[in-house]
């Protein structure tokens, strides 16, 4: 490492290290520019009742970053004839509400006008769902639009594309990831445990904070609204608890299961951004034809099909981000430069403007300064 190198990692550990001061547990951090090294740096703690510092090799929850890896698999299928992703999904699904107007294509880039299920699923932490679970739950709660309209965010279509690919392949979703996906490019710290068994060992501890809300919230998520429904689970708390176990992981299934570490985040990127996992026009599925979203407490701008565009650092950057109780996690790649960088946290909150929801994006925008700015 040059001394340049050796600088810009001391800079970034100083960077990481002010982010657990400011109150954040453990994080962990990895980068490469181009055909580069991967450079990985972590802080704090995985374990704050041990007391254990957080290692590049431990796991984190990735939540909504696995929609990238499921739309990667499905489009595996799409690239060998399998499937059609103009097609249909009436011919899986025939007796899904409305299928005959909703595309393959339409479950991934969020256009399909499915009904949500994220905001009132019960955090029932040894509860075991199926999928057809989570979409008669997303009915059962949730309005249906028509579909080709304006971009929501929804889950709902990606249980909907992890259905397709076991029902297209005859295996578990985290087969076929693991067979098509994360074994092709030696991904050896990636796991689905909604649908595999993965080393749990391996895991950092999650941690949530659940202050009483505001007097003055209002009843949607940029109003102050809580995300996700922790009563009965996490009492209200000034204080950061454990909130390891809280979110069953088959309640997230296909939209957000998998664990994985900053290097392989980083390792999938640079393969999907550089022609080494999807031909070139099932690339154009996720990257191309993007629509213009708003999500309060995010950075995300436009969608395509699993992957946004973002803005950090001044740039635009394309990626995922997700949070899961007690985790939030951000992959993207800057083209200009070859920047591709992954960076996970073990606090989080339901409250998505808090600084334990959305205090990690401030931390890339400075990283990615360091990095490419000196």
């Amino acid at each position: 490492m040059t001394g340049h190198d050796g600088n810009r990692v001391d800079d970034i550990n100083r960077l990481l290290g002010g982010y657990i001061d400011d109150g954040a547990v453990g994080v962990s951090l990895a980068f490469s520019q181009r055909d580069g090294e991967t450079v990985a740096v972590t802080s704090g703690l995985s374990d704050r009742a041990r007391g254990l510092p957080v290692s590049p090799t431990q796991l984190f929850k990735i939540g909504s970053c696995t929609k990238t890896f499921t739309v990667a698999a499905l489009l595996k299928l799409a690239e060998s004839g399998a499937v059609d992703l103009g097609a249909p999904i009436s011919r899986w699904f025939p007796d899904l509400p409305g299928a005959t107007a909703i595309s393959v294509r339409q479950l991934i880039n969020h256009r399909g006008g499915l009904p949500e299920f994220e905001y009132d699923i019960p955090m029932t932490p040894d509860r075991i769902w199926t999928p057809a679970e989570l979409v008669d739950l997303a009915f059962q709660v949730g309005g249906q639009t028509v579909p080709g309209g304006p971009a929501v965010y929804n889950n709902t279509g990606y249980v909907l594309a992890g259905m397709l690919i076991e029902q297209l392949t005859g295996q578990s979703l985290g087969a076929y990831v693991r067979r098509e996906v994360l074994e092709p490019l030696g991904l050896e710290n990636t796991w689905s445990p909604a649908t595999e068994s993965f080393p749990e060992e391996h895991m950092v501890r999650g941690y949530y904070h659940r202050p009483p809300p505001a007097a003055d919230a209002g009843a949607g998520i940029a109003a102050g609204a809580e995300m996700w429904r922790m009563d009965g689970v996490l009492p209200y708390s000034d204080a950061l608890q454990d909130s390891s176990d809280s979110f069953p992981f088959t309640a997230a299934y296909a939209c957000g299961d998998m664990v994985s570490t900053p290097s392989d985040m980083v390792a999938f990127m640079r393969a999907l951004f550089g022609g080494r996992l999807l031909a070139d026009g099932m690339f154009r599925e996720m990257s191309e034809g993007r629509v213009a979203v708003s999500f309060p407490g995010t950075r995300m701008r436009e969608t395509g099909a699993g992957l946004f565009q973002s803005s950090y650092a001044g740039r635009l950057v394309y990626g995922h981000q997700g949070s899961i109780p007690g985790y939030v996690t951000v992959m993207q790649h800057e083209p200009i430069s070859g920047l591709t960088m992954a960076m996970t946290s073990n606090v989080g909150s339901g409250y998505r403007m808090s600084f334990y929801a959305s205090g990690l994006h401030e931390v890339l925008d400075r990283a990615i300064g360091i990095i490419l700015d000196g």
